[in-house]
């Protein structure tokens, strides 16, 4: 069975009501600038974020780019103060391509960067020519800076009915701790590769008419499922935020809003959940697995994803940005990458501001995660004035450790204190078309 329960309903659901997430072309532009993608460190509370590492220098060549950005990591680890750190301590990686037909020549040479057990989780795309120019290859990487005995890995090399197996020198996720009992999952980014053939999953049971609606939505779905099977493995009970990086040049509208439509499902608590849990075992587990004899009661199964135990807080959705971008790993059209969280308690608050929409997690032990939505109905002006504004609110914010930007070469803005995803479009919670995504993570006192 390709599909658990939860997400065979999803999957039903979203082919449902089909005819409602139209597909409109893109439409809409605020200036023709470019946003810059400069080298940035953020280092607090025991992360190190290294961003936007670039060696356009080294030649013209991906494999020549990754050369060289392997080097200047090496020397940036080899400079922290303190405990001495090393490639062994990085987490996790976003590797961004100007075209998926570098993939191999950049990771032959990504390879030799990780040599030990349980290599960081890794999402790599391409942004074609939204990465600056003669860039051919970007890469961010997150370093912990704790006790290595620390760490928990997750990483699947073996093809089986579960999840897929890595496709590179990657694990599916890494976790690590913050304060207290706390601890953040780092998952890599999933496809929707069937897991005992590695093969690109497709619906063969459509109608022409809806092909692309009906093959999309079912990797759309199975896609969020591995994520989903990899945070039960880390023990994850929340979910702090999700991207999906769709492709294609048609349909992008609707693509967003399929992936939110099943976000958003998978996300919301069920009439029937404040009765019995559903087992945690799938089919293929007590047929097969050898697990029928395990007792599959409330007190031995881990909690479910969403674990609504832990919320202090009701009628907010974990963050979502889709991300528009020139290619996936496979020819994929979706790929999901998420950030896990595992905690006692939590608490979400949504905000209607000047910029768009804000959503704000903080946990019992004072980590913060906001993320933030700009709209695109703003005038070039207004919008370099939000920038500022947001700016200047957040990155002062003590123990600050990571930020991210999801925007096009539309967005007005000179420099970023932290990571940079060039893309063509972003869209947020119900679909919204945005200027600008941000994620901001901080650990506050």
């Amino acid at each position: 069975m390709l599909l658990d329960e939860a997400f065979a309903r999803v999957l039903d659901d979203v082919r449902s009501v089909s005819g409602s997430y139209g597909g409109e072309a893109l439409t809409g532009s605020i200036s023709a600038g470019r946003i810059k993608c400069e080298p940035r460190q953020l280092r607090n509370s025991g992360i190190w974020h290294i961003c936007n590492i670039t060696a356009p220098e080294a030649g013209t060549e991906a494999a020549e780019q990754m050369e060289g950005i392997a080097r200047k990591t090496r020397t940036i680890l080899q400079s922290s103060t303190g405990v001495p750190r090393s490639t062994e301590d990085i987490v996790f990686a976003t590797v961004l391509l100007r075209s998926m037909a570098d993939f191999a020549s950049m990771n032959n040479t990504y390879v030799s960067l990780f040599k030990k057990p349980n290599p960081p989780a890794r999402a790599t795309v391409a942004c074609g020519d939204e990465l600056p120019e003669g860039v051919n290859v970007m890469v961010s990487f997150i370093v912990d800076m704790g006790d290595r005995d620390s760490r928990q890995g997750l990483h699947v090399q073996s093809r089986s009915y579960w999840a897929p197996a890595n496709i590179g020198p990657y694990s599916q996720a890494m976790s690590i701790p913050l304060r207290g009992a706390e601890r953040i999952v780092y998952v890599a980014g999933q496809i929707p590769l069937e897991p005992a053939s590695m093969d690109m999953v497709c619906d063969s049971a459509h109608t022409e008419e809806q092909s692309w609606l009906s093959d999309y939505s079912l990797r759309a779905v199975l896609s969020l499922q591995h994520m989903w099977r990899i945070g039960a493995a880390m023990q994850v009970d929340w979910w702090l935020g999700a991207v999906a990086f769709i492709t294609g040049a048609e349909n992008i509208a609707a693509k967003a809003r399929v992936a939110w439509h099943i976000w958003e499902t998978m996300n919301s608590q069920r009439d029937d959940e404040s009765g019995e849990e559903e087992s945690t075992l799938d089919v293929w587990d007590i047929k097969y697995g050898g697990r029928a004899q395990e007792q599959t009661t409330k007190a031995t199964l881990p909690a479910p994803i969403p674990n609504f135990e832990v919320l202090r807080s009701s009628g907010v959705i974990s963050p979502f940005l889709a991300v528009q971008i020139e290619e996936l790993p496979r020819a994929s059209d979706i790929e999901w990458q998420g950030l896990g969280y595992r905690c006692d308690r939590l608490e979400l608050n949504a905000e209607e501001t000047d910029q768009g929409r804000t959503i704000k997690t903080v946990t019992e032990q004072k980590m913060g995660y906001t993320t933030i939505e700009i709209d695109m109905e703003k005038s070039e002006c207004d919008l370099k004035s939000s920038l500022q504004r947001i700016l200047a609110a957040h990155t002062v914010t003590p123990g600050l450790t990571h930020a991210v930007i999801y925007a096009t070469k539309t967005v007005p803005l000179d420099t970023w204190p932290g990571e940079v995803v060039p893309c063509k479009s972003v869209w947020g919670q119900k679909g919204r078309r945005l200027a600008a995504g941000i994620i901001f993570q901080s650990l506050e006192s």
